[in-house]
């Protein structure tokens, strides 16, 4: 269930965010397919400042409830005597450890900043660019 939440945020802030581009409207002709897939390098660079920073609030916002559900999920094994499990992703735990406290606008730039020094990299998808060039190389996996 919990990633039921994770998959409907995401897609809403997407589903939202990518009409207000000329190059999403054009790209999708009424076959979506893999919607992270479709968010790569070239679009990233044709969008806005404040559509960027609106798809990486609705990605931030889908790692919260995943890390409050999560949460419940850790109490209710705690007061039923079971084994407390993460239900976080590699990816959910990597952000909130990699950019805590780290501002939208950064995160953007650093993404702006990988495609600009990687511009054969343009047909990347964005998510691909922040967990491997970005969040991966920083964390540790063991947070």
């Amino acid at each position: 269930m919990k990633k039921l939440f994770l998959s409907l945020a995401f897609c809403c802030v997407f589903a939202l965010w990518c009409p207000a581009t000329n190059a999403a409207e054009s790209d999708f002709n009424g076959d979506i397919g893999n919607v992270v897939d479709q968010l790569t390098g070239t679009l990233w660079q044709q969008s806005t400042q404040t559509e960027k920073l609106s798809f990486l609030l609705g990605v931030e916002t889908a790692i919260t409830v995943e890390h409050f559900v999560n949460d419940i999920a850790q109490e209710r094994a705690q007061k039923t005597g079971k084994k407390r499990v993460s239900t976080l992703s590699p990816f959910e735990r990597g952000w909130m450890t990699v950019f805590k406290n780290t501002p939208r606008s950064t995160i953007a730039r650093k993404v702006d900043e990988w495609y600009a020094a990687h511009p054969e990299g343009l047909e990347r998808p964005v998510m691909g660019v922040i967990w491997y060039e970005i969040i991966a190389p920083q964390w540790s996996g063991n947070s």
